[in-house]
C-alpha cells in the first residue's frame, strides 16, 4: 500500500526514513522524518519513503503496508523488529520505552547492504490516556494513584 505525499522537510528525504503525516499542501498529504521522543512526531507515523529520495517541496511515494525492498539492513538479523527511533527517520531493533514512543514499524526479510528487505505494517502505541473508554481528562490522576475498572 503506498502513499503520493510532499516532502514538508526543507531537506531532501531518502529511501528507508521513516515519516510522519505533517500537513496537506496542494491536493497531497505533506509528511516529515518521525521520531520517537513526542506525540507530534509519532502519533501520526505514516511509513517508510519507497521513492530513492523525495526532494524539499516534492512529491514521492511512501510505503504504509508492504515490502521494502533495497535498502541497507546490514545492521539487523532476519526476523528482527524494527520500531521508530529517537533520531529522525531512523529505526531500531531495540524496543523503546517511556518516556519514548513505542512505534511499530516492521519486520526484516532480508539482511543485505544494498537489496535488505523490510515488511511494513506500521502500528503506533498509545498512551493510557489515549485509550477510549479511559478517562484521565476529567479526573486528573495524581502521584501513587491506582487505575482501577468499575463494572457498574
Amino acid at each position: 500500500v503506498f502513499a503520493e505525499v510532499k516532502n514538508a522537510e526543507n531537506f531532501t528525504i531518502t529511501k528507508g526514513q521513516a515519516v510522519y503525516l505533517y500537513a496537506a499542501t496542494g491536493n497531497k498529504a505533506s509528511v516529515k522524518l518521525a521520531n520517537n521522543t513526542g506525540d507530534t512526531t509519532s502519533a501520526k507515523t505514516l511509513g517508510l519513503v519507497y521513492s530513492t529520495s523525495i526532494t524539499a517541496g516534492g512529491t514521492g511515494l511512501i510505503i504504509t503496508q508492504g515490502v521494502l525492498t533495497g535498502v541497507d539492513t546490514q545492521a539487523y538479523n532476519e526476523g528482527d523488529t524494527l520500531n521508530l527511533a529517537n533520531t529522525a527517520g531512523q529505526l531500531t531493533s531495540t524496543k523503546p520505552y517511556a518516556p519514548q514512543h513505542l512505534v511499530y514499524i516492521g519486520v526484516v526479510t532480508r539482511v543485505n547492504s544494498s537489496n535488505g528487505e523490510i515488511f511494513v505494517h506500521v502500528q503506533n502505541g498509545f498512551e493510557l490516556n489515549e485509550i477510549h473508554d479511559v478517562d484521565l481528562i476529567t479526573t486528573t490522576p495524581v502521584l501513587n494513584d491506582i487505575l482501577g475498572y468499575n463494572g457498574s
